[in-house]
Order: C-alpha cells, then sequence, then structure tokens
C-alpha cells in the first residue's frame, strides 16, 4: 500500500509537471516582429489582451497572450518566445530570450519567469517559477503547482514542485538536462547544485541535499533529511513506509557507489564518509557510520555481550584473590596449632607433678602404716 501511495505520488508529480510544460506551449496567436496590446486594444500580430490585462512582445515571431487573464500580463522578449496566462488572477507571465516560454495557468498571484531558452509554469496561489539558462545545451523545464511555492532552476534540468510552502533550488554551469529535481508535500525542500543528479522530497518538513554529485539523493516521512556531497553513482535515502518514517538522516560525503538508507526511525542515521562501494542501513533508532554503530538496541545488546566476559573475568580475579588469603588463614591457624602444642604439654606436665606429688603422699603413708 506503502509503495501504491509512493508510486501514485511521482505519477501525480509527473502529470503536472507535463500539464505544466504543455501549458507553456498553447497556441498563440500569429506573430509579427513586434507588439503591443493592453486592455483589449492593439490585439493582433502575436499580441492579446482583455478588458484587465495587457500584452507585449518584441523579437521575431515572439508572442503574449494575456486574453483569458484578470489584472494580469503576458511579456515575450526575444525570437520565438512565448507568454500565456491563462484564467489567472493578479499574475504574470515573462519570457526572456530566445525560445523562451512562460505560463500562468488558473490561479492567484503567481509568477513564472523564464530567461533563455526553457519553460517555467505555475498554478494555484502565490507561486514562483523561475528558470535562467545561463549556459549548457541541455533541455530546462521548471513548474510549480500549489500554495507558496519558491521554484528556481538555473541551468539544464527539470524542477517539479507541488504542494506548499515548498522551496526548490537547483543551479547547474552545464549538462545534458537529465538533473531532476523535486519537492511534494508540506515546507519541504530540495537542493540540487551541480549538472547532474537527483534530489527528491516528499512529505512534511523534510529536505534534500545533492552537492557537485551524479547520485539520487531521496527523503520521504516527517522531518526526514537526506543528502550527498562530493559523491557519484551513490543512491542515498532516508526512506520507509510514508508517512512513518520520521527524524530520519541518511548522508554520504567524499565517497562514490554506496548505497546508504535511514529507515522508520525515529532517530534513526545512516552515514558513509569517504567509503567505496559500501551498503549501510539503518532502519531503527540508532547511529550507523561506516559500518560502525552506536545507540539502540543492536548496541545495548553488544555491550551486555562485552559485559558479560568482562564481569565473569572480574569474579575469576577475586577468587583468585580470595584463595591466598584463605591459604594464609590455614597457615596461620597451622601455626597457631603448632605453638599451642607446647602449651598444652605444660598442662600435662602439671598433672605429672600431681601424680608425682600423689606417690609421694603414698610413699609416706606407706611408711608411717610399717
Amino acid at each position: 500500500m506503502n509503495r501504491v501511495r509512493a508510486r501514485g505520488g511521482m505519477v501525480l508529480g509527473a502529470l503536472v509537471s507535463g500539464a505544466l510544460t504543455l501549458g507553456t506551449l498553447g497556441e498563440a496567436p500569429a506573430a509579427n516582429a513586434s507588439c503591443i496590446s493592453a486592455f483589449g486594444i492593439g490585439n493582433g500580430g502575436g499580441c492579446t489582451s482583455n478588458l484587465t490585462s495587457f500584452a507585449i512582445a518584441i523579437g521575431t515571431n515572439a508572442t503574449a497572450n494575456a486574453g483569458n487573464g484578470f489584472f494580469s500580463g503576458a511579456i515575450s522578449l526575444g525570437t520565438n518566445a512565448a507568454t500565456a496566462t491563462t484564467f489567472s488572477f493578479l499574475s504574470f507571465a515573462v519570457a526572456n530570450g530566445e525560445q523562451a516560454r512562460a505560463s500562468t495557468l488558473p490561479g492567484l498571484l503567481n509568477i513564472a519567469w523564464q530567461q533563455g531558452p526553457g519553460s517555467s509554469a505555475a498554478i494555484g496561489a502565490l507561486n514562483f517559477a523561475i528558470g535562467m539558462m545561463m549556459s549548457g545545451t541541455g533541455p530546462q523545464s521548471t513548474g510549480v503547482a500549489g500554495l507558496g511555492n519558491i521554484a528556481l532552476q538555473i541551468g539544464p534540468g527539470t524542477m517539479t514542485n507541488i504542494g506548499s510552502l515548498n522551496l526548490t533550488l537547483a543551479s547547474a554551469v552545464g549538462g545534458d538536462g537529465t538533473k531532476a529535481t523535486s519537492a511534494g508535500g508540506f515546507g519541504n525542500l530540495a537542493l540540487n547544485i551541480g549538472d547532474a543528479g537527483t534530489a527528491w522530497t516528499q512529505g512534511f518538513f523534510s529536505s534534500t541535499t545533492n552537492f557537485l554529485g551524479d547520485s539520487i539523493v531521496k527523503a520521504q516521512g516527517i522531518l526526514t533529511a537526506a543528502g550527498n556531497v562530493l559523491g557519484n553513482g551513490n543512491t542515498v535515502s532516508s526512506w520507509g513506509p510514508f508517512p512513518n518514517t520520521t527524524l530520519s538522516l541518511a548522508f554520504n560525503f567524499f565517497g562514490d557507489d554506496n548505497v546508504v538508507t535511514a529507515g522508520w526511525g525515529p532517530f534513526a542515521i545512516a552515514g558513509a564518509i569517504s567509503q567505496n562501494l559500501k551498503t549501510i542501513t539503518r532502519s531503527l533508532p540508532g547511529i550507523d557510520i561506516n559500518g560502525v554503530i552506536a545507540g539502540g538496541a543492536a548496541a545495548v545488546g553488544s555491550s551486555k555481550k562485552v559485559a558479560t566476559p568482562a564481569a565473569s573475568s572480574s569474579s575469576t580475579e577475586d577468587a583468585t584473590a580470595t584463595t591466598p588469603t584463605t591459604g594464609s588463614k590455614k597457615a596461620t591457624s597451622s601455626r597457631g596449632i603448632g605453638q599451642k602444642r607446647p602449651g598444652t604439654s605444660s598442662p600435662s606436665g602439671g598433672n605429672g607433678k600431681k601424680v608425682a606429688k600423689s606417690a609421694r603422699s603414698g610413699s609416706s603413708g606407706k611408711a608411717q602404716a610399717n
């Protein structure tokens, strides 16, 4: 059931991302070199507005469509640049540069801004979708859906931000566009710095960080976190049955081709530092870093095992120490007996004197009788 939920969330994210991307590719009026339309005046030549909106397009085949926006604006600057506001209130779409596309879909107070080739789109309320293609040749797309989300992507890649109060940040100077950054849920963070890799966050107040590495970093649950720093080919995840994973942490620093997993928790910590080709897993409360375990039931059990031989050895030492003491007591008692034997002879000597006296008295009695 949990796997189904996780897959369902991923599928929903893919569908929303696709919808956001398609939203920027809708039909636009026939374009001329440049045009301006405001408050329903000057429609045509690639610009469309209504009584409450405005549209500006400057550049060959540039188009701007604010005909379905209310108190909204669409601005396109550059060759083949395109913008659209569709059933949006107080929202703005800006596309600057060749092949730049930006769109605000149904919502309120949204901003979609695309700088350079690529697409940005926002749906919902109080969302910011900003894509900046400064370098690189791969594709770029940035999509936001929900309430109060911020998505900022620099360089090639795919970014999806769904939910409320989520923050997704990505930066690259190159790459082929396969980099992915995603956040879904409430109050989550996904940070992806570098030309490749995946940062994927789902849940509540959770975060992922992938810094200068071609690795997969995932966090799912409540107050979970996962991070990769300067490592390639790693899979780092704070992952368990959603939403049961709580307060878990998984990290990889300066290592390649590791699998690091922190599970249910709470307070399950798994980490790899300067390791390669390692598998480190911690599901229950406790710490496992580089295979060294601290805390939790396993550590308590091992400490008990270590304490038992120590206690037996100490008891053996006590027994050994007690044995000479007993021997000394025996020796003392034997010496006491030896000393008492001459003492006991003196009373026997006294008895001999008494016998001698009785013998004398007897002999004297006999003499008197004679």
